[in-house]
């Protein structure tokens, strides 16, 4: 945008719609990944690119594709593709194919230094206390995972278990994220979940007898929740004694139950924005750190209970003076990989099938179980490392500049005057950071800055025509959102 008039033109158009996908940002959404045909082995020979002085480590997502059923189904609001639960079966067909995925991809990836691993969904402690060790095998078949490694397994409280999570814990994994969402029993209805409250404590006090850390997922903007609901729930955490707790906006967008039916019963985006300012400041008030929008750490806990997730934000980094690279594989069901290069040479994304049947037909056919992707541009690269940048709500200008040759200000200098007159944003000569209210306006900032950009490639879509757009069983959120998701939590 040319000037900070047309920006805060934009700005206040847009400031009292629903931003989709407030966890997870990237950029470009996949509605525009629009590539069928994947160069997969020069993508992953990517991964060890020769010249650029480089180091690479991956950040590993295995996604697990079933749910519970739900009326409404997936929990009412969920935007991400998942496959009805039914029986034990399911699980082991789907672990005997995650196998041979893996298998695929061993020329390519074994060896490689892993950074974080996370198991994610669907949901992903719907397998039996024994298939956990077969699960950990099959990442051991193609990786070596050290000893130290953080090692997630996200889930929701009613399939959680003493005895199941005794076998995550002696199998190798050693954190937990669990998507409660609601405390309160009436509230968690609307979902359709058969979840209680017990469930939830019960889980963390298992957690704390075999010493797992664990973090917990809230949301706030639910039907018909109060702001007493939401402060009661967050007090439970923290008495609770919990160390890492993510308290999130509702995403509502696409065909799900509560977009189409609840409207009315949700609060609007101005109380919404009222809730946010009260959870950030009893969470505050209570010694809790903002980390991003919407993770909050405990003062004084140990450090990096969320490695994953802080990897995805800084997926360039400097370590003992060398630029150390974080890509991402998505191994499994709807994964999406990230393959990052340089501004000489700026990478990849791409995302397996979304449906389970096409996943397992690619695979009996020997191919590669990948829908489509997208190769990324130099400005489109700088674009996705600010925005997950943001995501920790402050941008070293230097560093910035250093990994992709623009300074994140001149770049987009029209947007961030708009951000500092209304008091979200600060910018000096070091930094730039998120301030007030910038936090909870973060998407509605990253399309700000992203806005030229993506009129540019809707443009390019259009000229492609229809066969380019996305086939049906992708991500619902893509026919409303600008933003990516990263493969991580938040499906549960």
């Amino acid at each position: 945008m040319r000037d900070i008039r047309e920006v805060r033109a934009y700005i206040d158009a847009h400031r009292q719609r629903r931003q989709s996908n407030k966890v997870l940002h990237g950029h470009p959404s996949p509605v525009f990944w629009l590539d069928r045909d994947v160069p997969v082995p020069t993508v992953m020979r990517s991964h060890r690119p020769e010249g650029d002085g480089v180091r690479k480590r991956i950040n590993l997502y295995v996604g697990t594709p079933y749910c519970l059923p739900t009326d409404p189904g997936r929990c009412g609001f969920c935007l991400f593709p998942t496959e009805v639960y039914r029986d034990r079966q399911q699980l082991d067909t789907y672990l005997g194919y995650l196998k041979r995925e893996g298998e695929m991809f061993r020329p390519y990836l074994g060896g490689a230094e892993l950074s974080s691993i996370y198991f994610g969904g669907g949901t992903s402690n719907l397998y039996k206390a024994d298939q956990y060790a077969r699960l950990m095998d099959i990442v051991r078949g193609v990786f070596d995972v050290p000893p130290d490694i953080e090692v997630t397994l996200e889930g929701i409280p009613q399939t959680f278990s003493h005895e199941k999570l005794t076998a995550m814990r002696d199998s190798g994994i050693n954190r937990i994220s669990m998507g409660a969402q609601q405390l309160d029993d009436e509230l968690i209805k609307a979902s359709g979940r058969k979840q209680t409250a017990d469930q939830v404590f019960r889980t963390l006090d298992s957690c704390r007898r075999l010493g797992l850390p664990v973090s917990v997922d809230l949301i706030f903007g639910w039907p018909n929740q109060t702001i007493n609901h939401m402060l009661r729930d967050l007090k439970a955490l923290v008495d609770a004694g919990l160390t890492h707790l993510t308290h999130y906006e509702l995403n509502v967008a696409g065909r799900t139950d509560f977009s189409r039916h609840r409207r009315e019963e949700l609060p609007s985006t101005r109380q919404n924005l009222e809730m946010y300012r009260i959870g950030r400041d009893y969470l505050v008030s209570e010694g809790f750190t903002q980390v991003t929008p919407y993770d909050f750490q405990r003062s004084g806990s140990l450090p990096s209970t969320y490695l994953y997730e802080e990897l995805f934000r800084k997926p360039l980094r400097e370590d003992d003076g060398h630029l150390v690279g974080y890509d991402a594989w998505g191994w499994g069901f709807a994964g999406i990989s990230f393959f990052f290069g340089t501004p000489r040479n700026p990478g990849w994304a791409y995302m397996n099938q979304t449906r389970v049947d096409d996943y397992f037909r690619d695979l009996d056919a020997g191919r590669f179980p990948v829908m489509r992707g997208f190769r990324y541009s130099e400005i489109d690269l700088r674009l996705h490392l600010l925005f997950q940048e943001l995501q920790s709500l402050e941008v070293d200008r230097r560093r910035h500049l250093a990994l992709v040759g623009r300074d994140a200000v001149d770049e987009h200098r029209p947007v961030w005057d708009a951000l500092v007159d209304l008091e979200w944003a600060a910018v000096d000569d070091d930094l730039i950071t998120i301030e007030g209210d910038g936090a909870f306006y973060l998407p509605l900032i990253q399309n700000a800055l992203a806005h030229d950009r993506l009129d540019a490639m809707r443009k390019t879509r259009r000229a492609i025509g229809a066969t380019g757009v996305p086939a049906s069983g992708a991500l619902d959120a893509e026919q409303r959102q600008e933003v990516v998701p990263v493969p991580a939590a938040r499906a549960s």
